[in-house]
């Protein structure tokens, strides 16, 4: 399982041609998360957030705890590999009307 979905999410961030040695290692510790979270949430979901103690009352299942802490990490090891798309001003958008700084600056000249 870790194996293919390591190999799925290097294809896509390299089909996007930015893979990098730091997604890599956020692509790692992703898949690690992920193959963790799918053997754990069997067991979780049927233990419910809820389980009876060993006195015979309710305790919390530390086990959900942890489940909901893998899935945090998986969210934002998520956002991590986004790419932010660089936002280009629309074809035929006016110019910003100059102020008095930037007519300072042009007179500057390039530094």
């Amino acid at each position: 399982m870790a194996d293919s979905e390591w190999k799925a999410l290097i294809e896509d961030v390299d089909g996007r041609g930015q893979l990098t040695e730091q997604r890599k290692r956020i692509i790692d510790r992703l898949v690690r998360e992920r193959v963790e979270y799918e053997f754990l949430y069997p067991t979780v979901a049927e233990q419910g957030a809820i389980k009876e103690g060993p006195n015979g009352g309710d305790v919390f299942n530390f086990h959900w705890s942890a489940l909901q802490k893998i899935k945090d990490q998986i969210t934002k090891l998520e956002e991590q590999l986004k790419i932010p798309v660089e936002r280009a001003a629309p074809a035929g958008a006016p110019k910003p009307a100059q102020t008095k700084a930037d007519k300072f600056l042009e007179r500057l000249g390039p530094h």
